[in-house]
């Protein structure tokens, strides 16, 4: 992911299914100590929260536009989620994007979300991420890529199911732009029709990224001042296609057939305190 202006447009109810009312769900687990911000979705809260909108192509070659409507809350099976939905109409694609910019930022931590993700092969690309929370243009405000799937590598390999990507990114430039990433299979398919919690842990000295309590990445942050300046806020997205996949045509996009719809759901976010 790559850093991008917010925008938002109105919201239409009929064309996502969905709303943004409270609905009822399962009660609550027992939160641990040192919580500092949890969201379980009941209902989307404006206060922590803005729905995106972006054209076709505004960053990374990505091939849908993000709206306002692919974005709300909603009970499935029980479970009371943030859906960000993906749809196709011919060669025209439509998905969700989300931050917490300027009203939920924070400067070290645990970052925990439960997800479960739709199947990505091929084409579709779902992140959970942050950004410093700063006017500084990227990749001077600093990345955090906790969780990206759907890499080109991954369509190659067979196992978009298990590829796992983490990354951070920075520099004072996009012309020297730096960055370090993991990329690896996990040990499990994470595309299982299952909810998965990603983690991040993140101190002045480096960053941990684990997935349902097992580690995937480590990254040594101790010297750079990107990541221990600013705060930091978090965002969720879908994108279709671009570079990450490195699908730039709709015949491309097989992950989603013409008519059909693929959901990201968010059963819940947690920052805590280490």
């Amino acid at each position: 992911m790559i850093f991008s202006l917010m925008a938002s447009t109105m919201l239409c109810l009929a064309a996502c299914g969905g709303s943004d009312e409270p609905k009822p769900g399962p009660d609550p687990e027992p939160q641990p100590a040192g919580v500092v911000f949890f969201d379980d979705f009941t209902t989307f809260d404006k206060t922590a929260w803005t729905k995106e909108t972006h054209p076709k192509g505004y960053v990374n070659n990505e091939l849908q536009s993000y709206e306002y409507a692919n974005v709300y809350t909603d009970v499935i099976d029980g479970v009371s989620v943030l859906v960000i939905e993906a749809k196709r109409n011919g060669s025209t694609f439509t998905s969700g994007r989300v931050n917490s910019k300027g009203k939920k930022s924070f400067k070290y931590g645990r970052f925990e979300a439960r997800i479960k993700l739709p199947k990505t092969d091929a084409g579709l690309w779902p992140a959970f991420w942050m950004m410093g929370d700063t006017e500084i243009a990227w990749p001077g405000c600093g990345e955090i890529d906790i969780m990206e799937m759907g890499h080109k590598d991954g369509i190659a390999a067979g196992n978009s199911d298990r590829l796992l990507n983490s990354a951070i990114h920075w520099g004072t430039t996009v012309y020297n732009h730096e960055q370090e990433y993991i990329s690896k299979a996990f040990g499990k398919n994470l595309q299982d029709n299952q909810f998965h919690t990603y983690c991040l842990e993140w101190t002045a000295n480096g960053m941990t990224i684990s997935v349902d309590g097992v580690k995937h990445a480590t990254f040594s942050t101790a010297d750079l001042t990107y990541f221990n300046g600013n705060k930091f806020y978090m965002l969720f997205n879908m994108a279709v296609g671009g570079d990450f996949p490195s699908i730039f045509e709709s015949s491309g996009i097989t992950a989603l057939k013409d008519g059909q719809k693929a959901q990201m759901l968010i059963d819940w976010v947690r920052v805590t305190e280490l």
